[in-house]
């Protein structure tokens, strides 16, 4: 009896393990583990830069009613600052504003009038400036479209020289004028940014009183520029939320 009330009881342990084995774990399954999103590169921010490129000035005289065509060379640097926003019913959108200036290198001609006299007039610039509001868009990740429109600096210089004029007298007048253009800047990293752009700028009809010949002449400064430029940027390079973890 004895020995049959021990095999009753082993043989229920066996049975009760085995059901136990056969019901499910109430232990919970461990989290996965967690991946932050992707950052999104944002164009907020302060940046410096510099740039150089083609000058193609044109020049009319209008004591002659002539015109020059100078092809020279800027080098120079800019500064501005970009904010990124969603306002105003546009996505990527990009504010800024920027400031430049570069000096003008080359660009020095002349030609001889006034039948078989030897009478030359030598027209030139020495720098070139402009302050900038720019609207652009972001098209796609790190590629910014833009326009870009303000106040344009400028010299000209222009030198007599001839029999009639020994001291062969000097004029240089500073001008303001304005500029309107369009870009494209591309971030190869979060900081730093390649640009390619162009530009149209007048500087007006500045005039002067030419002691040579007595009279007020007018000379009227056009510009197109074509520019690259390597940048660059400060600020938060990323545009997203900080990583709590979650455990």
């Amino acid at each position: 009896m004895r020995k049959f009330l021990l095999s009753t009881v082993a043989l229920g342990a066996m049975a009760g393990s085995a059901l136990a084995a056969d019901l499910p774990s109430t232990k919970a399954a461990p989290a996965p583990a967690y991946v932050p999103p992707a950052p999104v590169f944002t164009w907020t921010g302060l940046y410096i830069g510099v740039e150089g490129g083609g000058d193609f000035r044109r020049t009319h005289y209008s004591y002659s009613n002539t015109g020059l065509d100078q092809d020279a060379g800027l080098v120079g640097g800019l500064i501005g600052y970009n904010w990124q926003t969603s306002s105003f019913g546009i996505s990527n959108l990009v504010i800024g504003l920027e400031g430049d200036a570069a000096a003008v290198l080359g660009g020095n001609r002349a030609y001889t009038y006034n039948g078989t006299q030897v009478y030359s007039t030598r027209y030139k610039s020495n720098y070139a400036a402009a302050i900038r509001g720019r609207l652009g868009l972001s098209a796609w990740d790190r590629a910014l479209l833009y326009v870009a429109g303000g106040v344009a600096f400028g010299d000209n210089e222009v030198r007599y020289y001839g029999q009639s004029f020994a001291d062969s007298p000097n004029y240089t007048t500073s001008r303001t004028g304005w500029t309107i253009g369009a870009g494209l800047d591309y971030a190869f990293t979060p900081t730093w940014i390649g640009r390619i752009e162009y530009r149209y700028v007048d500087l007006g009809r500045g005039g002067y009183y030419n002691y040579g010949t007595f009279v007020n002449d007018r000379i009227e400064v056009t510009s197109h520029q074509v520019l690259g430029a390597l940048i660059y940027k400060w600020g938060q390079p990323f545009d997203s939320a900080p990583v709590v973890a979650k455990y």
